[in-house]
């Protein structure tokens, strides 16, 4: 019996993003291999087309992946990737594949086991959206 996997791309701020990855890894948390990481300098380097890409590539679901507002190492962080997530909503639901596939998740610095716990959730969201 083949199992379905759900593949989702995390970007990944290279500071608190980052950290609660490692965490996760060091405090031997697991998630699917399904779970692609791809490491930015800053959230506010991905914009609507480099998420679309990823859904074009194949991508299930994207998770954005970064620092709590006011705790970017850049100081651009905020604006710039809340508005691009809304564009990339937008697009989404536009595209007819759903605004449930793509998430913006904000974490403190190590968190490994929340970050563990929203890729299960989002895990989960997207497999039941078909």
């Amino acid at each position: 019996m083949k199992r379905n996997k759900t593949n989702i791309v995390v970007f990944a701020c290279n500071w608190d993003g980052l950290s609660c990855v490692e965490n996760a890894a060091q405090s031997r948390l697991s998630y699917p291999a399904s779970v692609k990481l791809v490491k930015v300098s800053c959230l506010s380097r991905i914009n609507s087309g480099l998420i679309l890409k990823a859904f074009e590539l194949g991508a299930d679901g994207v998770m954005l992946l970064g620092c709590r507002p006011g705790s970017c190492h850049f100081e651009k962080d905020e604006k710039f990737i809340a508005s691009e997530y809304d564009k990339a909503v937008n697009l989404l639901d536009l595209l007819g594949l759903g605004t449930n596939r793509l998430k913006l998740t904000r974490l403190a610095r190590g968190d490994g086991q929340e970050f563990v716990g929203q890729v299960e959730n989002f895990i989960e969201e997207v497999s039941q959206a078909g």
